[in-house]
Formats: structure tokens, C-alpha cells, sequence
């Protein structure tokens, strides 16, 4: 008897986790993939909704939300620190980042990003071919 309880307890377990957890960040970054928008339209977009862009960082908010700004506006993007710290994220810097559109109720969207990277500085480019 108590061996079938803690099945029953285990198997419920997984199924409330899985329903909960959402989608894992590999589905978001393929469905991402697909669909690179502006700033401006992925604050039209609806919640939960797999998104890439691509702009430059204008200031750390606070913790671990950015500014991002593209030529169509600017939108609060949320990365973890586990990205941010080890590539010394900073204002300036061109980046490319995957994640979903956050809406909440009186609250301006964000995108929770899963993966980010820095864009290659073209002008950077230029005087590393140019010296080598």
C-alpha cells in the first residue's frame, strides 16, 4: 500500500512539474530562429511568443534586466546573470538575443531571454583586417 502511494505521489508530481515548466529553452531558440522581429513588434505580440532580435544595449536597468534598442524602440529584456557576468554585458554593446515575449497585466512587455550574444562590432572588424 504505501508503495502504491508514493507512485501515485511521484506520478502526480511529473505531471503538475511538466505542465508547469513550460516550454524548454531548446523549443524556444528553434521557434526563435523563425521568427526575428523588431522591437516594436514584439510588443504586439502575445505572451509566451519565441522571438529574435537584434539591437544594442542602452543601459542596465536593475539585476538582471537590460535596455534594448533597435531603429523601432526600445523593450526591457531579462537575462541571468549566468549570461550576462561572464560576457561583461554593458551599454554599447550590439547583441542578438532569443527568448519569449513576458506580458503581464499593467506592466509593459519584456522578452525573457534564454541565449544572447554579442554581435560583431563592424567598425571593430574593420581595424582588426586592417592591422593583421
Amino acid at each position: 500500500m504505501k508503495q502504491m502511494l508514493l507512485v501515485m505521489f511521484i506520478s502526480g508530481s511529473m505531471f503538475s512539474t511538466a505542465s508547469w515548466a513550460g516550454k524548454s529553452d531548446a523549443v524556444i531558440m528553434r521557434d526563435a530562429a523563425q521568427n526575428m522581429v523588431t522591437v516594436a513588434e514584439a510588443k504586439q505580440l502575445a505572451d509566451e511568443t519565441a522571438v529574435t532580435l537584434s539591437g544594442v544595449i542602452v543601459k542596465r536597468i536593475r539585476g538582471d534586466h537590460f535596455e534594448l534598442k533597435d531603429g523601432s524602440g526600445s523593450i526591457d529584456i531579462e537575462v541571468d546573470d549566468d549570461f550576462w557576468k561572464p560576457m561583461g554585458l554593458k551599454a554599447g554593446d550590439p547583441v542578438k538575443v532569443m527568448g519569449e515575449v513576458d506580458t503581464s497585466s499593467n506592466q509593459p512587455s519584456k522578452i525573457d531571454v534564454v541565449k544572447i550574444e554579442k554581435a560583431a562590432n563592424q567598425k571593430d572588424k574593420w581595424l582588426w583586417y586592417n592591422q593583421h
